[in-house]
């Protein structure tokens, strides 16, 4: 997938940039709520979303009720639960695995509290 089908999609590119993104250095796993299923692990995340890389392919526009387990090296661990939508894909430099750009939708404020401590502990680790 070029770079131009990347961008192409209902965010212009102000608001692709709106949230800073914070790169995981550590396995943060991701499951499908609905099944338990590992959906994948988090590359980077940012209020406004988490970037997923995954052993199967995701298309754009489809809607998930994730958990995240978070186990940081602060020692701190808590449970997030959000829903999320996909809306870019692409192939990962690694043969086999995919990138996907998901969306935050209606995040509550426990869900957005625990990102934000998150996204915290991460800027502290880096």
């Amino acid at each position: 997938m070029s770079t131009n089908e990347l961008i192409e999609n209902d965010w212009d590119v102000e608001e692709r940039r709106a949230y800073e993104r914070y790169s995981v250095e550590f396995y943060l796993c991701v499951y499908n709520r609905d099944t338990d299923a590992l959906m994948g692990h988090i590359v980077d995340i940012s209020l406004g979303g988490i970037q997923l890389l995954s052993e199967t392919p995701i298309a754009n526009g489809e809607q998930f009720r994730f958990r995240m387990d978070v186990s940081l090296e602060s020692g701190r661990k808590e449970t997030i639960e959000v829903e999320a939508q996909s809306v870019w894909h692409d192939e990962d430099v690694n043969p086999g695995f995919f990138n996907t750009g998901f969306e935050f939708l209606n995040l509550s404020p426990g869900a957005l509290k625990t990102i934000k401590a998150t996204i915290k502990d991460i800027v502290g680790s880096l």
